[in-house]
């Protein structure tokens, strides 16, 4: 079973709920790693997954878990289920793909943590907020009723021209 394998059984149940003691333990540990990225304005973390196992007060299957939730926003996706304590691994963070990627999953514990500030002005940090919450809303156009003058601008109704036969 591969370290991948081996954090997903543990943190997740057969049904697919979350083991909720398992994620109470990860998390605040998650969050230092964060602490540690924002204070210190690191864009990149390096080592063998027991180097940074062993840095950051966790296990190889936290630091895989770790890896797992910044892959999205690493330039080239990390294949997780290849990882051991072996693997060599390169993050490179970028804090604004980062900072959305919070917003988008809703992790407010990490998006609101007190070190953006250091990286973004607050100013900035809404406006990236905004951008991430409004990327996901969908707009549906408005429905071109049959009697309405036809948007292809024939100045014919769309019941007679495009929407004919429809």
């Amino acid at each position: 079973m591969t370290l991948y394998e081996s954090w997903m059984s543990k943190a997740f149940s057969k049904e697919g709920g979350s083991v909720d003691a398992i994620w109470d333990e990860y998390l605040p540990k998650e969050q230092k790693i964060y602490e540690y990225i924002l204070s210190n304005k690191t864009t990149k973390l390096d080592g063998t997954i027991a180097e940074l196992a062993k840095r950051f007060s966790m296990t190889a299957e936290e630091i895989v878990a770790f890896i797992d939730g910044i892959n999205e926003v690493l330039p080239e996706l990390i294949e997780m289920n290849s990882l051991t304590e072996e693997s060599s691994v390169e993050l490179i963070i970028d804090f604004e793909k980062l900072f959305k990627k919070m917003v988008e999953y809703k992790a407010e514990h990490l998006y609101q943590l007190p070190a953006w500030a250091g990286i973004f002005d607050e100013e900035t940090r809404k406006r990236f907020m905004l951008e991430q919450k409004r990327s996901r809303t969908v707009v549906k156009a408005e429905k071109i009723g049959r009697n309405d003058p036809c948007p292809c601008g024939s100045g014919k109704k769309y019941k007679k021209c495009c929407g004919a036969g429809k």
